[in-house]
């Protein structure tokens, strides 16, 4: 199952969000070698702010942490609209209804090929089931050029904000991506899920959508 973690309900997911950062650190820093800050062998940015909405996909909140990805509001700083505006043709999408996806993170020792397609598959599930649940209309990310053509065949509506730019694997585009019951019935049948994916725990666990 996939957790919808919020500043409601984070104080029930410390040892999750944890072993997310040392997972964020082992991948974009140690495997990718991403030129970010990783205080106490964590890697945490400025955008992991009490807005933020983290899913984590983990079988409970102590469980092992098998995949994540963070959300967050257009209204306020985010990466599209600091970092990567240069890849859009016209301003960044933002707005109350308009967040953005980042920091897609597979566990280091998961699987390449099908099965962190598999993951892909149901984060994009489980960021449209919270998008439903919080008012969510549109996703905007950034995809390099391995993630761009998956994300854009996952079902639901995306379209490029502006040409892919850069080089190999490094070539980056600006995608983004409705937020609807038609795109998510699409993407939970391109991708086997039958049900609901996401939990959101406020007090009890109930299914997000």
């Amino acid at each position: 199952m996939i957790h919808i973690v919020t500043a409601e309900n984070r104080h029930q997911f410390h040892h999750a969000l944890m072993e997310m950062h040392r997972q964020r650190k082992a991948v974009f820093i140690d495997e990718l070698n991403w030129r970010l800050e990783a205080p106490e062998g964590l890697e945490i940015d400025l955008y992991d702010s009490p807005e933020a909405i983290y899913l984590i996909e983990a079988d409970g909140p102590r469980a092992p942490v098998t995949g994540s990805a963070r959300l967050l509001p257009t209204t306020r700083a985010h990466l599209l609209s600091d970092v990567f505006a240069h890849l859009c043709d016209a301003a960044p999408p933002s707005g109350a209804h308009v967040w953005e996806a980042t920091r897609f993170c597979p566990a280091p020792d998961a699987a390449r090929g099908a099965p962190r397609q598999a993951l892909l598959g149901r984060i994009i599930a489980a960021i449209m089931e919270a998008g439903v649940l919080f008012g969510i209309e549109q996703v905007t990310f950034v995809a390099n050029a391995g993630l761009a053509p998956l994300a854009m065949k996952a079902g639901w509506r995306a379209r490029a904000l502006g040409r892919a730019q850069g080089k190999g694997r490094e070539r980056l585009q600006a995608l983004a991506a409705d937020i609807d019951a038609a795109g998510l019935r699409r993407v939970r049948g391109l991708n086997g899920i039958s049900g609901p994916i996401t939990r959101f725990a406020s007090g009890d666990f109930a299914r997000a959508a």
